[in-house]
């Protein structure tokens, strides 16, 4: 993400590529080279090469963001076990899914192959609603891989309203929104959700859409499972009837969902008081990863969430 050998640590500084490559020494496989790979909201990511054209992807999460990332890894591996390639991790020899080191924690993941869905293709958007769909069903019970205080109605989002510096406006909207979605609860029903499903998060096999699979977990959560469907309406936004196309696809696994659409509007503000939460936290650390590297594209993402969430 910021060129071909280094990367953002916790606060921004470069991690070194040799620095990454003694890293990735705990997990004795050979390595024949990295390259970064783009995207990531609160992580950084590189490409690893192995002998025989075997491909992993590693993963630096911020310090602060451990718990949430150790709970996506736990996620992704039960996904794998149950036939999602969602990017499982590859354990360290002592067990552990991720090392601790000073910029960070470092995951190996298995590479998924496949492409990204066009979001100007009908047909590549009903298979993204469709493996989104497949998603949800097969983390329906997934609750337990995840921290309490991630779990809904999410202690996490109200103990970083209390304790993240943010503009009091923004404060008070986020807070609004996050009351009005936990009122609507006993309409909705819940699961494990992705929490980020960017276009570039799905892997669409040139095979069998069964092949299809979904990638970066580090921002799961549980929610209502519209929670999901109203990141995909903001993530597409620019795109017109891009969310129409995805909904027949998640239909076609869960044609459910069309009784919780009455509320999208609602969590859809909600994604952007999440997104400015994370936001806020990101300017109080200092912290970089995941935006251009300059502190004006997170006070304009702040800007830009509160309008979210003002509809």
């Amino acid at each position: 993400m910021e060129g071909m050998t280094s990367a953002s640590s916790a606060l921004g500084s470069p991690m070194r590529h040799d620095r990454l490559l003694s890293a990735l020494a705990a997990w004795q496989l050979p390595v024949e080279g990295t390259e970064p790979l783009t995207g990531g909201l609160n992580s950084t990511t590189w490409l690893v090469r192995a002998p025989g054209g075997v491909r992993y992807v590693a993963k630096l999460a911020d310090t602060a963001d451990a718990a949430a990332f150790a709970g996506g890894l736990r996620v992704a591996a039960r996904a794998g076990r149950r036939g999602l390639a969602g990017g499982a991790p590859v354990a360290l020899p002592d067990g552990r899914l991720a090392a601790e080191l000073p910029e960070g924690v470092l995951a190996l993941l298995e590479y998924v192959p496949g492409t990204v869905p066009d979001a100007g293709s009908p047909h590549d958007l009903r298979r993204l609603g469709a493996v989104l769909g497949r998603a949800h069903r097969l983390l329906a019970d997934a609750v337990d891989d995840l921290p309490e205080r991630l779990r809904w109605p999410w202690p996490w989002a109200s103990a970083r309203l209390r304790e993240v510096p943010m503009p009091p406006h923004v404060r008070r909207a986020a807070a609004q929104v996050l009351d009005e979605a936990r009122e609507a609860t006993p309409l909705l029903r819940l699961g494990v959700v992705h929490g980020d499903p960017r276009l570039d998060g799905f892997r669409l096999s040139g095979g069998s859409s069964a092949l299809d699979g979904l990638v970066g977990w580090d921002a799961v959560l549980h929610a209502p499972l519209l929670y999901d469907v109203a990141c995909v309406a903001v993530l597409t936004r620019d795109t017109p009837r891009a969310l129409r196309h995805v909904l027949d696809g998640y239909r076609t696994v869960d044609p459910a969902i069309v009784r919780d659409l009455d509320h999208l509007d609602l969590f859809v503000r909600l994604r952007w008081a999440v997104t400015a939460i994370h936001v806020a936290g990101r300017i109080a650390r200092g912290a970089l990863r995941g935006v251009s590297g300059s502190p004006e594209d997170n006070e304009a993402g702040l800007a830009r969430a509160y309008a979210g969430m003002r509809g």
